[in-house]
């Protein structure tokens, strides 16, 4: 199993003799000696200037690229939808003490009523010492392989309702440097009335008008891994191990289905002709994204031990060799937002036909009402007066009348 997550040549006699690859992913998980433990890779953590335990702030998660250590994301209560067990409890979500998990989304943002430490945490400030930093331990003596060509660490920033793509987007973290990661925030927002048009004309999807199968809320990243596995499904007949399953049927893909997965996960980033998920899967009108800027330099080895109180057998070698220091930090305590709306609406464009036909014909909205007035009003109170005038006519002769005939009758009398 070890030689398959490492992609190394496997004996076809052996793998043969294992018809059930549904254990892997417990395989990875609960036998420490095969994944670096979260508690052996994170020895120090501090977090908007207060330090913690680092098994309270992370918790592990399996990725495409192995074992991860997650930070401040939404619980898979929130996050996945009520289907096999996705109950998250102190073990496996671990919490600060008091800290309150909570459904987020970029759209509805938090509850109304909050309690009073929450998770997902905001920040609690701009600048490296109320950011989060981290001191970390590669081990890389105990490496058998790596998902990559190198010896490091790899890490993501991440909407935190998203499982992440380490294999596509991660980036490098150096052993033997300090790293400050410099966080711009960049949010798309939507007006509600965009909901009125059709899908085609904002080439956006707001929460509920896609439904997944999976999980609760909409991004276009969980839409991916979502039809990747369908497509799994359909051509291959399995899923990957790191896949949540859904499908209480679905047979976890073995060495045989390497090939056929490796071709699916291709064809399923292809965006061409109208094919592959990329065109299934819209942008969120409401999304969150964050745009790192790394800075590296090498770590000082003089007073390392004093500061940090690292362990005795962790000598200058080691420490040069192995640890990682990440300070990752908002620059600024605001964000810009890219609000969507329509290009033309009803009032841009009343105005533009206004303006067209000011500018050609010498022609107003008053010139509307005018000929309105002139062909419709005004002969309609045309025709109210002259009936009003015949009226007022008639009823004067019929009074003139009336007068000479009782003038006539008094003369006879």
């Amino acid at each position: 199993m070890i030689q398959v997550l490492c992609n190394r040549k496997v004996n076809a006699t052996i793998a043969s003799s294992i018809t059930d690859w549904s254990n892997l992913q417990n395989f990875i998980t609960d036998v420490w000696t095969i994944s670096q433990p979260c508690s052996k890779m994170l020895l120090f953590c501090q977090f908007g200037g207060v330090k913690y335990n680092c098994s309270e702030l992370f918790h592990p998660i399996i990725t495409d690229s192995g074992m991860c250590c997650v930070f401040n994301v939404v619980t898979p209560n929130f996050v996945y939808k009520a289907r096999g067990n996705v109950k998250c409890d102190a073990a496996k979500c671990p919490l600060p003490n008091g800290t309150v998990a909570v459904d987020w989304s970029p759209e509805r943002g938090y509850p109304a009523v909050l309690p009073e430490s929450y998770s997902p945490m905001h920040a609690a400030g701009t600048g490296e010492s109320l950011g989060l930093k981290l001191m970390l331990d590669v081990e890389r003596d105990s490496y058998y392989c790596s998902s990559t060509n190198s010896v490091g660490f790899k890490i993501l920033l991440h909407n935190p309702l998203e499982v992440p793509n380490m294999r596509e987007i991660g980036l490098l973290l150096s052993p033997g440097h300090e790293t400050k990661v410099r966080i711009r925030a960049s949010k798309t927002e939507s007006t509600q009335h965009l909901r009125s048009l059709n899908k085609e004309s904002r080439a956006c999807l707001f929460e509920g008008e896609y439904v997944l199968h999976n999980y609760k809320t909409y991004t276009q990243s969980n839409c991916m891994e979502e039809c990747f596995k369908k497509i799994l499904l359909r051509y291959c007949g399995c899923i990957t191990h790191y896949m949540f399953d859904i499908y209480r049927n679905a047979s976890i893909c073995s060495i045989y289905e390497a090939s056929c997965v490796e071709r699916v996960r291709l064809q399923s980033m292809v965006s061409r002709n109208g094919r592959g998920c990329a065109n299934t899967c819209w942008p969120a009108c409401y999304d969150l994204t964050y745009c790192p800027d790394f800075f590296i330099t090498p770590l000082s080895a003089s007073g390392f031990h004093t500061k940090h109180q690292l362990e005795k057998s962790k000598d200058t070698f080691y420490m040069l060799q192995n640890m990682a220091v990440v300070n990752i930090y908002f620059k600024e305590n605001w964000y810009r937002s890219s609000k969507q709306a329509e290009y033309v609406g009803i009032t841009e464009f009343l105005s533009n036909i206004g303006g067209v036909i000011g500018l050609f014909f010498g022609f107003s909205f008053i010139s509307v009402a005018e000929i309105i007035f002139y062909l419709l009003l005004k002969p309609v109170r045309m025709l109210i007066i002259l009936l009003w005038s015949k009226r007022t006519k008639s009823a004067k002769v019929r009074k003139l009348q009336n007068l000479k005939l009782f003038e006539k009758q008094s003369m006879n009398d």
